[in-house]
């Protein structure tokens, strides 16, 4: 089975204004200070993924509250001094111009290389004989013909690109909507995200439940929360009716007489639970997962990691973590040197401007570990 991303590159993303990572496996944990750049690699990678979609885009942008809009205008894609809703994207936070420099996302492994390019760029609105509305860059538009002239975001991908006025992404943010552009769009590589609060939101946990219920993966779920409670012997998501449609995940265990909401269990087991449960559900794809260790004692982060690598060979699947914990270090070198599977560790260091990647392979993080080497 061959690996999704091997090597990645990423460009004015964030904090990271040049970032190249080489030597990925299938297992792979990046450690570093904060504002290193741990959780910007795995947005790159979930935007990658999904070829910039909307959904996406603004997941990232809610997770850090930057999807404000000032007022229920949402006509006005910019400001008066020029910044825009998707600036904190851009290297620097930079104001709205079709000079500032493009994000830019790469990565090869697999069958085929990925590549995606975030532009600002002017566009004219114009409608065809059929009435259909298009906008297309301002240096491709006669000055005669030219409409009005919008900022918008360009979206390459792999030679194809699709343009979003900003507009339309300001208006998408503020009432929820999905853009048009993306709506029959589906994941180039199929991509799951668990974040690092541990609150999964119980309706996504719900879908991701009835896509694996009464399957193999199903089982594996229920072994892998023995880790922490074994007890239990059986999992259900009930609820889903009514006007609120909330999901809840229900337990059997040996001792108690009825089911007994998952919750009951305490934060580790609900979070092994969202992790498992992504992970399942990433067949074929990529498992992100930020700040690993939230919620789990350190006793059982090995155990934990055991699964993660057993699944992610069987499943076929790519894990990116993320962690600043040295228990979580320690943890997955135990768990890497038990499997023929590669477990890699990059550590990123903030020098200036820079991010310095340092690759260590299983022999390397097992002298680490013993000698107390600071990877983190």
């Amino acid at each position: 089975m061959t690996l999704s991303i091997e090597a990645l590159d990423i460009q004015q993303f964030r904090a990271i204004r040049e970032l190249s990572i080489r030597g990925l496996g299938r297992v792979n944990l990046i450690t570093g200070r904060n504002n290193s750049g741990k959780s910007s690699v795995l947005e790159a990678l979930r935007i990658l993924a999904t070829d910039a979609s909307s959904s996406t885009i603004f997941d990232i942008l809610r997770s850090r509250e930057e999807n404000i809009v000032d007022s229920e205008d949402t006509t006005q894609p910019l400001d008066a001094d020029g910044w825009f809703l998707l600036s904190s994207l851009f290297h620097g936070f930079p104001q709205f111009s079709p000079e500032l420099a493009p994000i830019s996302i790469a990565s090869n492994g697999g069958q085929r290389r990925l590549k995606l390019m975030l532009k600002a760029a002017w566009v004219s609105e114009q409608r065809g004989e059929d009435g259909v509305r298009r906008v297309i860059p301002q240096q491709q538009v006669l000055f005669e013909a030219a409409a009005d002239v919008l900022p918008a975001l360009v979206v390459d991908t792999n030679g194809s690109h699709r343009i979003v006025p900003l507009e339309s992404w300001r208006r998408y943010g503020y009432r929820g909507r999905t853009l048009s552009a993306d709506r029959t769009s589906e994941p180039r590589l199929p991509c799951v995200f668990v974040s690092p609060y541990g609150g999964e939101q119980t309706a996504m946990l719900g879908v991701m439940w009835d896509r694996i219920a009464l399957s193999d993966r199903e089982q594996d779920v229920v072994d892998a929360l023995k880790i922490i409670a074994p007890e239990i012997s059986a999992v259900s998501m009930v609820g889903g009716e009514g006007p609120r449609q909330l999901r809840t995940a229900i337990v059997r265990a040996s001792g108690v007489g009825r089911p007994v909401p998952l919750r009951s269990f305490g934060d580790g087991l609900n979070r092994l639970f969202g992790i498992v449960l992504s992970l399942v559900n990433a067949k074929d794809g990529l498992l992100l997962i930020d700040e690993f260790e939230n919620g789990m004692h350190y006793s059982v982060q090995a155990d934990v990691w055991r699964v993660l690598f057993r699944l992610a060979t069987r499943l076929n699947i790519q894990i990116v973590a993320t962690s600043h914990s040295w228990d979580a270090i320690e943890a997955f070198q135990q768990a890497a040197n038990g499997t023929r599977e590669d477990g890699v560790l990059v550590r990123l260091t903030r020098k200036g401007e820079d991010i310095i990647p340092t690759i260590f392979c299983e022999d390397e993080l097992a002298v680490a570990t013993r000698d107390r080497i600071e990877v983190r």
